[in-house]
Formats: C-alpha cells, structure tokens, sequence
C-alpha cells in the first residue's frame, strides 16, 4: 500500500523544518515542570513555559524551541506539531503505513536510519512512535516521531536534537506528546 501523497507531504515538511532549527549540545537532564497549553483551531498541546513558540502561516505548523542553555548553545532542541488533511484511503491504521512513512522518511534524509517502532495511545488515539538517528550537515542527530490520525487529519508531533541528547528530554517530551488533544 502506497503512503498518501498528503502524509509524504507532512513528513517532508517536518524535516525540513526540523532541520533548520537544529539542537543544542549539552548532556544534563533537562525535565520542564511548568507548561503552558497552545491551542489553534485543530489542536491543544501542553509545551514547557520557558520554550518560544514558532507558528509557520504557510504550513499550519507549530514549533516550541528550548531556550539557550548557554552562550555557546547556538541551536535549540524543539518540538514540532504539523496537521494535514488525509484523502478517504488514509484513513485505516497508520500501522498499515508503517513501511510507508519509514521508507519516505529515508529517501528524504538518506543519512537517518530506523532505530525503534513503536504503536502508542495518545489520548485515546492510535499512533506510531519511530526512533532515528543519522548524520545530517554534519551532525549527529536524533528525531522522534510520533504519527497520529484521527478521521481525515493526520498529525506528527516531532523532537528534534542532537544524538545523546534524546534521554536528558525524554521526561519533558512525553508530557508534551501525552498532552495532545485534537479539537475537530
């Protein structure tokens, strides 16, 4: 089964995003215990209160950016949520396009290897979690990416930074993850 062209699309836009705003380089735990809640017209989402919030008109997405942890920190961890609306043959489970998005995900980052599937609940809602890790303009990185559908509207609620990074964020993206709410 052949992935929509509206997913590719939302996963090519990801990356592309994820990319440019890049990560930072230190190794200490990093745990967010105060959030606040963005909404739009599509969803909610709880993000940590100190981290800037990048709304992109063009896209519909959203990004939340970790502020500097020092004066050499030159690029931030984030997060990004994107929404799409799915044609009618997108509409079964997304584990029916695991292999789909996975092999998408690669032709558009041939540096980026598999490490972890997973299926999860995110309130309520069936999605996929993919693990990767790989080189991109020269640096290690990490991307965590969580794929959730509901009706006709896919989303993808990505982390972003620097490989060896992905565990001192693990407590603060997974309050984020669990606190997504679709609206329609």
């Amino acid at each position: 089964m052949k992935i929509p062209h509206h997913l590719r699309i939302l996963i090519q836009c990801f990356f592309v995003v994820s990319f440019l705003l890049g990560c930072s380089q230190t190794n200490e735990t990093v745990e967010a215990t105060e959030f606040k809640e963005y909404k739009n017209n599509k969803f909610s989402i709880s993000y940590p209160f100190d981290w800037a919030v990048v709304e992109d008109s063009n896209d519909g997405s959203v990004a939340f950016n970790s502020p500097k942890e020092s004066d050499e920190d030159f690029i931030s961890e984030h997060i990004m949520v994107m929404s799409t609306t799915l044609p009618d043959e997108a509409r079964a489970p997304m584990e029916t396009y695991k292999n789909e998005i996975i092999e998408t995900m690669k032709k558009r980052s041939p540096g980026l290897e598999v490490q972890n599937t997973s299926n999860l609940t995110v309130n309520g809602l069936s999605a996929l979690e993919i693990l990767l890790k790989g080189k991109r303009d020269n640096v290690n990185i990490a991307l965590r990416l969580t794929i959730v559908a509901k009706g006709k509207t896919g989303y993808v609620i990505g982390f972003a930074c620097q490989d060896g990074d992905l565990d001192k964020y693990a407590s603060t993206i997974e309050k984020v993850t669990n606190s997504f709410k679709t609206l329609e």
